[in-house]
């Protein structure tokens, strides 16, 4: 069969899952099937370990973050996983922290973390600038991005080529203006955005959006197709209907 389907989602971030995200992905996944299915980073959230984290956020339970993160992966399945900021949290504090028993504590959790992405047989690759997984067709590029821009996806093509990627929670794509028509793509968020109350003195807030993207890839050619499926208000809008 020369056109297998695929699926990316990114950026659902631990225990603020959006439910009704996650009820429409496991609807769609049902109906559309696909072969593919990739996490494009923020499997976790780790709030409490960020630089401005607030005393709530550094009272809350990390451990039931790391559990939601891990139920995901075991219903949405993916074979694919890049590493976002958020997860690098635990990475690098257990790095860079002179707290001891912190260092010890993070030290468990990135142990505990590539042991269950390696029970689950799910090729993964830490959070940076230069990392990433190519796709199995074609050579598209996937990783979680590092800066958000107001054109992120052009950015990303300009940067990686043909790419989809996370992090801006923004849903966008890009076309390029050239006879072979590369594209990119950046996903939207799958958690409940008002949860995430640091980013509400931000304007780039406006445009996030819960999103998904969906595809069907040429295992001849490498030429790939892929399309938003993206909440509006409380209506879910994709080209095929959801």
């Amino acid at each position: 069969m020369a056109w297998e389907k695929s699926i990316f989602i990114g950026c659902t971030h631990g225990d603020l899952l959006c439910p009704d995200a996650a009820s429409v992905l496991k609807q769609f996944i049902g109906d559309w099937k696909p072969k593919h299915r990739v996490h494009l980073g923020d499997l976790w959230d780790f709030r409490g370990l960020r630089g401005g984290a607030s005393p709530e956020e550094r009272a809350e339970d990390i451990q039931y973050d790391y559990n939601c993160g891990l139920e995901l992966l075991d219903w949405y399945k993916p074979q694919i996983l890049t590493l976002g900021n958020h997860d690098h949290r635990i990475w690098r504090v257990a790095k860079e922290t002179s707290n001891g028993v912190l260092a010890d504590l993070m030290g468990k959790f990135c142990n505990d973390a590539e042991d269950d992405l390696r029970k689950r047989r799910i090729k993964w690759s830490p959070w940076g600038v230069d990392q990433g997984v190519r796709f199995p067709v074609g050579d598209i590029w996937l990783n979680h991005g590092y800066r958000s821009t107001i054109y992120p996806a052009k950015t990303a093509y300009d940067e990686y080529g043909e790419s989809v990627s996370a992090h801006v929670h923004k849903p966008s794509s890009y076309e390029a203006r050239n006879i072979n028509g590369g594209k990119a793509f950046t996903v939207g968020t799958m958690a409940d955005m008002k949860k995430m109350s640091y980013a509400n003195g931000y304007t780039a807030k406006l445009g996030w959006r819960n999103s998904f993207v969906y595809g069907m890839h040429n295992t001849r050619t490498g030429k790939w197709q892929a399309w938003q499926v993206v909440k509006e208000g409380k209506e879910w809008v994709s080209p095929i209907g959801v």
